[in-house]
């Protein structure tokens, strides 16, 4: 890779990272009271599934590991009772919840070799989705501890699923549907200098 790619990537890298943290701060105080034990509903990860499929896994992935760095430096939120259950919830909650977003890029090249729009959206659909469950079940996972004392009928685990998926499935749904417009419609986005989607109509509708 050449030395003005590299560069390039790290400025993406930084740009996306830099919305992705303005979008979550957003979120974070437009649904301010809905979500008392954390969470919100936005468009924090749309960033990073677009840097993912515009530059593949690891540029996503070092992205979101930013951003959760950056959230930990305005403050951490645990209660668990026990030091390790405290460094797990934080673990799950902050250190890996972003950068399994990432994990969208995996389909990097199955989108970029695709002939048709339709194809494409499909590896969008499937990627977004894979990253934003993976982020829910950190956090479910993280929420087993922070409610681990909790007199509920389902326990924590349950408890833990439906808290979560009260913000995380609508981000999801929010996320893909808005990355799949994108796909569809403005192709563009996701390509860089000197590469091409393997079609040639990437810019109009099929």
């Amino acid at each position: 890779m050449e030395k003005n790619e590299k560069v390039r990537i790290i400025i993406e890298v930084a740009i996306m990272t830099a919305i992705a943290f303005a979008l979550d701060f957003l979120q974070g105080g437009l649904t301010r009271g809905l979500f008392p034990n954390g969470g919100s509903i936005g468009l924090a990860m749309v960033p990073i599934l677009v840097l993912a499929y515009r530059r593949g896994f690891v540029p996503a992935l070092i992205s979101g590991f930013i951003l959760a760095i950056i959230q930990m430096a305005g403050g951490v939120y645990a209660i668990a009772s026990e030091w390790y259950s405290v460094l797990l919830q934080i673990l799950l909650d902050y250190v890996l919840a972003y950068p399994l977003v990432a994990f969208a890029g995996l389909f990097y090249k199955n989108f970029h070799n695709e002939e048709n729009k339709k194809s494409r959206t499909k590896w969008v659909i499937i990627g977004s989705v894979l990253g934003g469950l993976l982020k829910y079940t950190s956090h479910v996972l993280a929420g087993i501890f922070f409610w681990k004392n909790l007199d509920f009928a389902g326990g924590p685990v349950l408890y833990s699923f439906l808290y979560n998926g009260s913000y995380m499935i609508p981000n999801i749904i929010i996320s893909t549907l808005l990355v799949v417009l994108v796909a569809y419609n403005a192709p563009s986005i996701f390509l860089v200098e000197n590469k091409k989607l393997n079609t040639k109509e990437a810019n109009t509708n099929e």
